[in-house]
Parts: C-alpha cells; structure tokens; sequence
C-alpha cells in the first residue's frame, strides 16, 4: 500500500514472541510480516520513533498496549 505524503495514515503493530506484524490504515491482511525478530521474544526495552534527515514526521494519538500483563 502506497503512503501518500502529506496525508495521517493509522499505523499499527503487533508483536508476539519473534514476530512483527505492521498495518496500515486498518488493512487486512497485514503490510508487513517480520518473522524474526532479532532481539527475541523475552527481551523489553523502549520504542523509538525515527524519522529520516530532510523529512518530517508528526504523530498523534500514541499507544502502547500489552495483552500479556494487562497493560492498557
């Protein structure tokens, strides 16, 4: 799926053990499949929000959920 300049897009992404699943916009099935995820599945850390040099990035509405300890 092509992603417009300029324009919001909703973007998701699950992660379970070594697999990564990002969506765009709600799509199913997912735009991207990461099956091996370098770090393992037992591994916690921070995330970090990267934007290229001589572009711009806006985000809005930031979530981060866990479904294995109940974190909302």
């Amino acid at each position: 799926m092509p992603v417009a300049p300029n324009e919001w897009i909703k973007l998701k992404i699950e992660v379970e053990d070594k697999t990564a699943k990002l969506f765009i916009d709600d799509t199913k099935p997912p735009n991207l499949i990461v099956n091996d995820l370098k770090m393992g599945a037992d591994k916690t850390g921070a995330i970090g929000l990267f934007v290229d040099i001589g572009t711009e990035g806006f985000f809005r509405d930031l979530k981060v959920t866990s479904k294995t300890n109940g974190m909302q």
